[in-house]
């Protein structure tokens, strides 16, 4: 198997029988950290995660201005407290993650950074408890227990054979424009929404036409023509792309 490394085999293993959880210093922030989750598993064994996509995003948000962040799907807050200690040109983080348990996760990791002095997180991250679509309405969830990452709204989940949706959950769903009056920002968006993002996009349409938006969308196949070609005929087009994430910006 290439890539194979049992150093990580191992240690990952090995730290599921513990638990409890771990606070942990992890890419240069704190961490509360589950080792039975998949994603936490992975960083405190130190095995890279979408390395590639942070550190673009990254370079994105403090060459081009950006001042507010927002990230939907943002499941423990990878992306919300490493942009948040990163990026000082960041004055707005909001992180949205619909299922109750992981945004307690959330709330803990921008807490925790924001007692550590760098930057301070509580001061300008805000964690909101629903997910992003076309209208104000509760829907249904399915995830698995195993990893907060892969909770998802598609109600054809069963066509994912790779993936385990076993649980269900109702959650809050708004659309960003019902939340948000925002016009003449520059705002980077990452859309990691499991299949949903085509209604998260819809739901965004005044944000997207009134600021200069950066997007980092995780496209599921079933969804990548119709929203390439939506976000084209709303001015926007791909710029770049890190394996399943595709981003998009204004033309011109």
């Amino acid at each position: 198997m290439a890539g194979f490394n049992p150093y990580f085999s191992i240690a990952k293993r090995l730290l599921r029988i513990r638990k409890k959880p771990i606070l942990a210093t992890r890419l240069g922030a704190r961490w509360k950290l589950y080792p039975s989750d998949w994603i936490d598993n992975r960083m405190l064994i130190g095995r890279p995660f979408e390395q590639d996509q942070l550190l673009f995003a990254q370079e994105c948000t403090a060459k081009n201005g950006v001042t507010a962040f927002y990230d939907c799907g943002a499941n423990i807050g990878l992306y919300s407290v490493l942009l948040g200690v990163r990026v000082p040109s960041l004055t707005a983080i909001h992180a949205f993650e619909p299922v109750p348990k992981t945004w307690a996760r959330l709330c803990e990791n921008l807490e925790l950074n924001g007692l550590c002095g760098s930057k301070v997180l509580k001061d300008k991250a805000q964690a909101h408890n629903y997910g992003l679509g076309t209208k104000s309405e509760t829907l249904t969830i399915a995830f698995d227990k195993k990893s907060s990452g892969t909770a998802t709204l598609d109600q054809d989940v069963k066509n994912e054979p790779k993936r385990n949706f076993s649980d269900r959950q109702q959650v809050q769903i708004h659309s960003f424009d019902s939340q948000f009056d925002i016009s003449g920002i520059s705002a980077f968006m990452k859309l990691d929404m499991e299949g949903h993002e085509t209604q998260a996009l819809i739901g965004m349409e005044n944000m997207l036409a009134n600021n200069n938006c950066y997007l980092q969308i995780e496209l599921w196949d079933k969804n990548r023509e119709q929203v390439i070609s939506w976000l084209a005929e709303r001015g926007y087009a791909v710029f770049h792309k890190i394996h399943h994430d595709i981003y998009f910006k204004r033309n011109g």
